[in-house]
């Protein structure tokens, strides 16, 4: 009878939710929010940097072997970067990951993959960072990576899986203490794979007692993390981002910051704008001109079209940018591109009558961005195809969204593509 409640209170304590309240939030870089969070029922203060992928002008990194053995202040300014978190568990006789790291491109000495470490592995892609959090047994080699990985940081356990807190964590793992409130240092992806979440937990100390593996699992999952893993916790967990108030954003329980093994960093370096422009067309990318539908980009501003035909423009800092397209009568769209510094990218937009168009205008308007070039161009811009995920997703889909020639053929395969595909990266 015990051991059953014990494991349908688990099974609770995996599902239900994590009360939070966020006290601050700010955006010191572009492409980086840093936000405080209250936990009152955990009696925690966490501590979150979200870092937008898609920004050509953030660059993330790990710690090199020779760089090892730092703090989390030093890994940063080693890297020249803002931001760092704490990385993986370590032998301190060997000053070793406990699992696998990589720093551009070279392994660390005597680091391997194991049966216990997730694995978040990453890489520039495009302009763009592609990362992906692979769970402890699907990686056998790093012939098994993608190839544009230079990047490898490990942790455990991982505390959300595809949306899902598990049920149970291993309390005997010595390092992780998942069961208990502890200092947390975590990282975590959202919005299909688009966003890194960096967290640390403060613990052991007044005012914040910690987190379990679970309780920091389902704050992420309730905001939206849909993978995520521990880094190393307790006096180990540091988070940095340099702002105003200084470099260290938590409060490690040691007082100060301890020297780690290896670290993740993010750096900010400022790129010049792009433009994201785009016609719209009635039926095709032929059809005639639209006249009178609003065009709002994803920071609010917002062009509504004429019937000059001029279609709309954004001056964009290089990321994945996104408009949403509407008229009264017509199906909404709402439609995304790879902005590129001191270019412009095509994103031009196909509208339908209202309850008419394509699955009535809810597919992944990013299936079809390959599709939708600038309509008296003649042909593709050669920018990136897919829905934002590199290189990877092409390949795993053996090219049908790499449309390219006519480009209204290519939209009818794109939107096929959307509807039976699923896109699966190794």
């Amino acid at each position: 009878m015990r051991a059953s409640l014990a494991l349908a209170w688990l099974g609770l304590a995996a599902t239900s939710a994590v009360a939070a309240n966020r006290t601050s939030t700010r955006t010191p870089w572009p492409g980086v929010v840093v936000e405080e969070w209250d936990a009152p029922e955990a009696s925690s203060k966490l501590h979150v940097v979200i870092v937008d992928l898609t920004s050509a002008e953030l660059t993330v990194r790990a710690t090199a072997e020779d760089l090892g053995g730092q703090t989390t202040v030093a890994a940063a300014t080693a890297h020249g970067a803002q931001v760092a978190i704490s990385g993986d568990y370590f032998a301190p006789a060997t000053g070793a990951p406990a699992g696998l790291a990589m720093a551009g491109g070279v392994v660390w000495t005597g680091t391997h993959d194991d049966a216990r470490s997730a694995v978040f592995r990453f890489g520039k892609v495009a302009g763009r960072t592609d990362g992906l959090l692979l769970p402890a047994e699907s990686v056998t080699a790093l012939a098994d990576l993608a190839p544009f990985t230079t990047e490898i940081v490990s942790g455990r356990p991982q505390v959300v899986r595809a949306g899902v807190v598990p049920a149970a964590f291993d309390c005997g793992d010595p390092d992780a203490v998942a069961c208990v409130r502890a200092p947390r240092a975590a990282l975590g992806l959202a919005d299909d794979n688009r966003r890194l979440w960096l967290v640390t937990v403060d613990g052991w100390q007044a005012g914040s007692a910690g987190m379990t593996a679970a309780e920091v699992g389902r704050f992420l999952r309730d905001r939206g993390v849909r993978d995520a893993m521990l880094l190393d916790g307790g006096g180990a967990a540091t988070l940095v981002a340099t702002t105003a108030g200084g470099p260290v954003i938590n409060r490690p329980s040691d007082g100060v910051p301890r020297p780690l093994a290896n670290h993740l960093t993010v750096k900010f370096g400022d790129l010049p704008a792009g433009t994201l422009f785009g016609k719209v067309r009635a039926g095709a990318l032929d059809g005639p001109p639209l006249a009178g539908v609003k065009v709002v980009l994803d920071d609010g501003r917002m062009i509504t079209t004429d019937a000059a035909d001029t279609g709309y423009s954004f001056a964009v800092d290089p990321r994945w940018a996104c408009v949403t397209a509407t008229r009264a009568d017509l199906d909404p769209v709402h439609q995304c591109r790879q902005v590129v510094p001191s270019e412009i990218t095509f994103n031009s937009i196909i509208m339908h009558p209202a309850g008419t168009g394509p699955d009535a205008g809810v597919i992944d308007a990013g299936a079809i961005d390959a599709a939708t070039e600038d309509p008296d161009a003649g042909g593709g811009d050669g920018g990136p195809t897919g829905d934002g995920g590199g290189p990877g997703a092409a390949e795993s889909m053996g090219g049908c969204c790499s449309t390219g020639g006519d480009p209204t053929t290519g939209l009818v395969g794109a939107v096929l593509c959307a509807l039976v595909s699923r896109r699966r990266r190794s």
